[in-house]
């Protein structure tokens, strides 16, 4: 998540121990009217995407929300014991060797 969080226009929230990625662009394909470009041969997840359940309209807020790296890292602190923290990440790779010629 972190990683995500890095990029311009991302952020992540949480809701019933489920992690989600926002990203907040318009579809290259987006028409000035609002319409799909594309919309014949538009992705599958797009084909799947419904708004019966959207939440637009409603004043509700995120269990946790996101928006920079360092917000993720303080959380992960504040959370998960620092002898958790080795077992999440990867080990350290060891240094390369220096050649000269």
């Amino acid at each position: 998540m972190r990683w995500f969080l890095l990029h311009d226009k991302a952020s992540v929230f949480v809701e019933d121990d489920s992690w989600y990625l926002l990203v907040h662009t318009v579809c290259k394909h987006l028409q000035p009217d609002n319409r799909c470009g594309i919309y014949e041969t538009r992705p599958a997840i797009c084909r799947d995407y419904s708004t019966d359940n959207c939440e637009y309209d409603e004043d509700s807020t995120y269990e946790m929300y996101f928006e920079t790296a360092e917000q993720v890292a303080e959380y992960m602190e504040a959370t998960v014991m620092q002898d958790d923290l080795s077992q999440i990440r990867s080990p350290e790779p060891p240094l390369l060797q220096v050649v000269t010629v």
